[in-house]
């Protein structure tokens, strides 16, 4: 149903030096990396490593697919081989310089893909490249004359396949497996009543064990009950992991987030705003608050010189022309204004003196 890398890639460590290993594959895929490091452990190996393809290798488990040593990679007649490009979830606000640092790793994860691909069948790069840019479903056969695989063989169950209306699970030897996002799934793949997405099947179907019968989930926790605990815990382990770093992701961006608006809140005069940019229901970034300061103080001085213009108008003194300070006439001022400034300079003459 999963794997968790790191104690798979455990297991294999206390197998890498016997003289036979065999692989069963039946995945989706997942995180590209994580199928390219089980691919170089399996290159590791002492012995011979066989891979078998019991229904599905989709994506990452594609990868894995070809881990296998040359002339023992087999896939089960009815099964099917699926590789494509490389992509990612993303989730937020990118510039473009950070878009195309997202497409430059990209474009270098489908390099590398392409390198292994072309490494482990013969094919061509380019071919290989075009391959995974339109997605590439294979059936067994295609495979094999892909040069993905080396031959076909029967385990002596046919492989049965069905997907949901909606095309986003398919269910592979009775295994659930999201398929969303995919692109170009076989339409001859029979549809089938909707699947609850994460419901536990009763039955682990197509677990090859050496040639022992398959058993429900209930047969296996009475004979190894120490295996399904390993299972449970390494299961809440990585969502307790996943959930961790969420909440440290989440706090350290929260910090960040007050750290750059303490930065500037001491040249901000309204504190209640700094308080609801900080805590209050609509909380906003350093850059949102200085816009939003902008905009205040825009608003207040537009106010200023209304009520300023309004109260000219209001004070009545429209129309007043001046009045003397004095009752002179205008040529007895004169005068006057004259002899004062004679007076001015005599006196500041007396005191350079």
């Amino acid at each position: 149903m999963y794997i968790v890398l790191v104690d798979f890639l455990n297991d294999m460590e206390r197998l890498k030096s016997k003289s036979k290993v065999t692989f069963h594959i039946n995945s989706p895929g997942g995180e590209v990396f994580a199928g390219i490091s089980i691919y170089n452990r399996m290159k590791e190996f002492k012995g011979i490593v066989s891979t078998v393809v019991d229904g599905l290798a989709a994506s990452a488990a594609s990868i894995i697919a070809q881990g296998g040593t040359k002339g023992h990679r087999k896939v089960c007649n009815g099964s099917l081989t699926m590789i494509h490009g490389a992509s990612s979830f993303m989730f937020g606000r990118y510039n473009a310089n950070e878009l195309k640092e997202s497409i430059a790793q990209l474009n270098a994860i489908d390099k590398s893909l392409a390198e292994v691909y072309a490494n482990c069948t013969g094919l061509d790069q380019e071919k290989v490249r075009n391959m995974i840019s339109k997605t590439t479903w294979m059936s067994a056969q295609d495979a094999v004359d892909n040069g993905f695989a080396d031959e076909i063989t029967d385990m002596g169950q046919p492989v049965t396949m069905s997907i949901n209306k909606d095309r986003s699970i398919m269910i592979v030897n009775g295994i659930p497996m999201s398929v969303k996002g995919f692109m170009d799934i076989p339409d001859y793949i029979q549809v089938c009543e909707e699947v609850t997405t994460g419901k536990q099947p009763d039955v682990i179907e197509n677990i090859q064990t050496g040639g022992e019968k398959h058993m429900t989930l209930e047969e296996l926790m009475k004979q190894d009950p120490e295996l399904v605990d390993q299972i449970r815990n390494a299961a809440i382990q990585s969502v307790q992991t996943d959930t961790q770093q969420a909440v440290s992701a989440a706090v350290t961006d929260e910090l960040n987030r007050l750290k750059s608006i303490d930065e500037i809140a001491g040249k901000i005069a309204d504190k209640a705003l700094v308080e609801k940019a900080k805590y209050g229901e609509a909380r906003m970034s350093a850059a949102d608050l200085a816009l939003e300061v902008l905009k205040s103080q825009n608003d207040i001085g537009q106010a200023f010189l209304n009520n300023m213009k309004e109260d000219i108008q209001n004070s009545g003194t429209k129309g007043i022309a001046p009045v003397p300070n004095s009752n002179l006439t205008a040529e007895e001022q004169a005068r006057k204004d004259i002899m004062d400034g004679a007076a001015l300079i005599a006196g500041i003459a007396s005191e350079v003196k």
